[in-house]
C-alpha cells in the first residue's frame, strides 16, 4: 500500500478510479472536524466510533447513490461478536472487535447460488456460522477484515491482542473449511486450495486518529502476526484520503483474491457434504 502513496500521479489516475469513489473535499473536512472535536474534548471510544471511525468506513466502502446494502463488500458494527469456543486459542481471553468488513453472498454478481451454498456449509459448522463468531447478523456473511478501535493513547496492546486473537480464530475456521472439502477431487491442472494461497489475513487497529494495518499468516504449523503499519491519520486531510484509498485497495483484494478463494473452498465443502450425506453415503 505504501507504493500508492509514493506514486505522485496515482490520485489523478485511472487506477485510483478503479478502487472506488474519491470522497469530496467537503466530506473529508467534515471527518477532520469531527476527529478534531473528539480529540479536543477527550471524547469516549463510543463517540470516536460514532463521529469518526464508522462514518469514514462508510465513506470509503459504501456508495450511497447505488444502494448502501446492495453490494458484495460492506462494513458493519459488531461489538457484541464473541469468538466461538471451537476456534478460540486455549486460555486466550474472549476478545471482541468493534467493526468488520464483510461479504454479502446474496450480492455476488458472478454466482447467484453461492448464498445458498454458504447456508448449506454453515449448517455443519459450530454456531451455524460461516465465521469464527456467533454474531447473529454475521452467520451467513463471511468476515474479511476485523477492525478494533480505541481512544488516543489507550489500549494499543489490548487492541493488538484482540485482532490477533480474531485473526488466529479466522485461520482456524478457514482450515476447517479446507478440511471439510479435502475429499473432493480437483480438475486436471489444478491444485487443491490452501490457506497459503491467500498469503495473509488483514486486520485494522484504530487508535484515535491513527489507522494501522496488521496481518496474520501461517508459516509451517505456526501462525505469525505481523506488526502494524500506519495507513494514515484522520488528523489531517491527506491522511484521510490515504485511509480511504487503503480501505478501497483492501476491498479490491477481497473481491479479486479473498472472495474467489473462499467461494471455491465453500463450494468444495458443500460438494463433500452432498457426497457424504447423499443416498449412496
Amino acid at each position: 500500500m505504501a507504493a500508492i502513496y509514493e506514486d505522485k500521479e496515482f490520485c489523478c489516475s485511472a487506477r485510483r478510479d478503479e478502487l472506488g469513489l474519491t470522497p469530496s473535499p467537503e466530506d473529508v473536512v467534515y471527518i477532520l472536524e469531527c476527529a478534531g472535536d473528539c480529540l479536543r474534548m477527550g471524547r469516549s471510544e463510543a463517540a470516536w466510533n460514532h463521529e469518526v471511525h464508522f462514518p469514514l468506513l462508510c465513506l470509503a466502502l459504501r456508495n450511497r447513490s447505488k444502494g448502501a446494502f446492495q453490494r458484495l463488500v460492506n462494513v458493519k458494527s459488531c461489538s457484541s461478536a464473541s469468538i466461538i469456543p471451537d476456534y478460540r486459542i486455549r486460555f486466550a481471553p474472549d476478545k471482541k472487535i468493534d467493526f468488520c468488513v464483510y461479504l454479502d453472498p446474496y450480492h455476488d454478481p458472478n454466482d447467484t447460488n453461492i448464498a445458498s451454498t454458504v447456508d448449506a456449509v454453515r449448517a455443519h459448522l459450530p454456531g451455524l456460522s460461516i465465521n469464527p463468531t456467533d454474531d447473529l447478523s454475521l452467520l451467513s456473511n463471511p468476515i474479511a477484515i476485523p477492525i478494533e478501535t480505541n481512544r488516543p493513547g489507550e489500549g494499543l496492546d489490548t487492541a493488538n491482542l484482540q485482532v490477533a486473537t480474531f485473526l488466529t480464530a479466522h485461520l482456524t475456521l478457514l482450515q476447517r473449511l479446507l478440511d471439510a472439502g479435502a475429499s473432493v477431487p480437483v480438475q486436471d491442472g489444478e491444485k487443491a486450495p490452501s490457506v497459503d494461497d491467500l498469503g495473509f489475513l488483514p486486520g485494522l487497529i484504530v487508535q484515535g486518529n491513527t489507522w494501522n494495518f496488521i496481518a496474520a499468516s501461517r508459516q509451517d504449523s505456526r501462525i505469525v502476526i505481523w506488526s502494524e503499519t500506519s495507513l494514515g491519520s484522520t488528523g489531517d486531510i491527506f491522511g484521510i484520503y490515504q485511509i480511504v484509498a487503503s480501505l478501497q485497495l483492501l476491498r479490491q483484494w477481497i473481491g479479486t483474491t479473498y472472495w474467489p478463494w473462499l467461494r471455491r473452498v465453500t463450494q468444495r465443502a458443500a460438494t463433500a457434504a452432498q457426497l457424504r450425506d447423499g443416498p449412496a453415503g
